[in-house]
């Protein structure tokens, strides 16, 4: 998976942080959970289930390598895809399973939550959130401020796959 998030004392707010003002953004993470508006993309062997491993920013954060595994039929295959960072100083774009626009929304040294846009080549538009930490499962406080963060993005609060004990991709 793409992102791994230990979430203790998770504070979910609104307000946008910059990727180049936390360096504990940079290093080795696991997908804690995602949540997406159209679930079949997370589902088992779905296209945006990301387990990810390792995020590190090139040239002042204005390029982001995030390293993940996806699995097809059981097989983990390691990808790593670079984003760039856009010109308003807070969006990343890849391509990746379409087109993704996606913005660090909470960074600490347990937990990093991204919020993405995905148009796959359907023009499909997917609306996602990935908690990165460091293998933990979410707490019961935890899942209730994710959810509410996902309500407040258009995310609806069933959607959540928790992925902590799901990865079974090498380290």
């Amino acid at each position: 998976m793409m992102v791994k998030f230990l979430l203790l004392a998770l504070v979910f707010g609104l307000a946008h942080v910059h990727a180049h003002d936390h360096p504990e953004l940079q290093g080795q993470w696991k997908t804690t959970a995602i949540m997406a508006d159209n679930i079949d993309k997370i589902e088992t062997s779905g296209p945006l289930e990301l387990f990810v491993r390792e995020i590190t920013c090139d040239e002042g954060c204005q390029k982001m390598k995030v390293t993940f595994y996806v699995k097809q039929n059981g097989q983990c295959s390691l990808t790593t895809v670079t984003g760039y960072k856009q010109e308003d100083g807070k969006t990343f774009k890849n391509q990746y399973e379409g087109e993704n626009n996606y913005k660090l929304l909470k960074a600490t040294s347990e937990n990093l939550v991204f919020y993405d846009e995905n148009v796959d080549r359907a023009s499909r538009k997917t609306k996602l959130l990935y908690i990165l930490g460091k293998g933990e499962a979410l707490t019961h406080e935890q899942k209730e401020r994710l959810t509410e963060l996902a309500t407040q993005k258009g995310i609806p609060a069933g959607n959540l796959r928790e992925l902590a004990h799901e990865d079974t991709c090498p380290e």
